[in-house]
């Protein structure tokens, strides 16, 4: 039998706690601004991410920071 991995849907108050228990507000303002995604599907009017697409951004600026601190 074949396995799958499951990429969970986080809320907009999971994604806020995830990358650093930041504010709602602040979360908006990001994406508005292109600064953060946008979100991968809503459920109704509820904004849902992916757990890839928030890590992926995560990643991305890790490595900003690391080409900051070395270039």
């Amino acid at each position: 039998m074949e396995q799958t991995t499951i990429d969970p849907r986080y809320s907009k108050a999971q994604v806020c706690n995830y990358i650093g228990d930041i504010d709602n507000t602040t979360l908006d303002k990001w994406v508005a601004s292109g600064k953060f995604p946008p979100p991968d599907l809503y459920l109704g009017r509820h904004p849902r991410w992916k757990l890839s697409t928030i890590n992926a951004y995560l990643n991305a600026k890790e490595q900003e920071y690391k080409l900051q601190l070395c270039g």
